[in-house]
């Protein structure tokens, strides 16, 4: 196992145990890419409506999957438009696949 594995390593425990609000501002950096509507960050909550409050539309929703692919080293390939709802539903999904 070399250095960078093992910092990757590390980096996924922290993910680990992260709590569901610490996910939540790391999404927020996500999201700064992905919504351009003026939407107040602030106040993104689990309950917060992905299209409906955030404004995401079917291209956002692709690169919200790629930047949480990459941020969180989880597979998305499987994941479709009405995958989620809700911020609480990404959230529940990073959390349960981490590796």
């Amino acid at each position: 196992m070399n250095v960078a594995q093992v910092w990757k390593l590390l980096d996924l425990r922290q993910i680990n145990k992260m709590t569901k609000e610490k996910i939540i501002e790391k999404l927020k950096d996500i999201f700064k890419l992905v919504i351009h509507n003026n939407v107040d960050l602030s106040k993104v909550t689990l309950e917060t409506n992905i299209i409906k409050d955030l404004g995401v539309n079917s291209v956002g929703l692709v690169y919200l999957v790629i930047g949480i692919e990459e941020m969180f080293e989880v597979d998305m390939s499987e994941v479709t438009f009405n995958t989620f709802e809700t911020v609480g539903d990404v959230v529940d999904f990073i959390k349960e696949n981490i590796d």
